[in-house]
């Protein structure tokens, strides 16, 4: 309570400067799920590109070359950074993360989510640029990816006005970082190991 009443009282842009420790954006609940769809480290994910309905009877857009290819080198440098082996599938088939860019949702506010199934993630993100991609898609994107990865919302509060995207791709306050922070991929190696 007193280490609260301190942090009130300091200013924000030292607030802000203040490091976040990598068990803030840790979910180990999301990381054994992976773990436990994929029987390991190598993860397939698959990326939609034909018009389709899903499940929960949102209607879903191909994902556009710019799309597909922005993803494709997020997951390169996660692959790159630690134990991880993320492979794409070519096919549908079983995969551990699906992905569908949708262009609304029933919810107006909602922009991005990740949907824990029976045996895989189903990241869905909302269409704001047509086949181009903005700065709030990306982050978006990479946001959603990290939760299929084993991160969270900084201790789980996602507005909180202490960490922007600067700090973690996991906030909800954005900046103009479209990329895991060095806290994200410390804390994605912290679960996955580092090649």
């Amino acid at each position: 309570m007193l280490l609260r009443r301190l942090l009130l009282g300091l200013p924000v842009s030292l607030l802000k400067s203040m490091s976040l420790p990598i068990d803030a954006i840790i979910s180990p609940g999301w990381a054994r799920s992976l773990k436990r769809f994929a029987g390991g480290t190598t993860v397939h994910y698959w990326l939609n590109t034909k018009e389709q309905k899903l499940g929960n009877g949102i209607k879903a857009d191909p994902i556009s070359a710019a799309e597909a290819e922005f993803i494709r080198e997020t997951f390169k440098r996660v692959d790159a950074l630690t134990g991880l082996s993320l492979v794409e599938k070519q096919r549908r088939g079983p995969s551990e993360i699906d992905f569908y860019k949708v262009p609304r949702y029933k919810s107006r506010s909602l922009i991005g989510q990740t949907t824990r199934r029976k045996s895989w993630f189903e990241i869905t993100w909302k269409d704001r640029n047509g086949k181009d991609m903005n700065g709030s898609e990306k982050s978006t994107i990479v946001h959603e990816i990290g939760h299929a990865l084993g991160l969270d919302h900084p201790y789980q509060r996602p507005w909180s006005p202490r960490y922007t995207t600067k700090d973690t791709i996991m906030s909800y306050n954005e900046t103009s970082n479209t990329n895991f922070t060095k806290t994200d991929l410390t804390a994605l190696q912290s679960l996955w190991g580092a090649a």
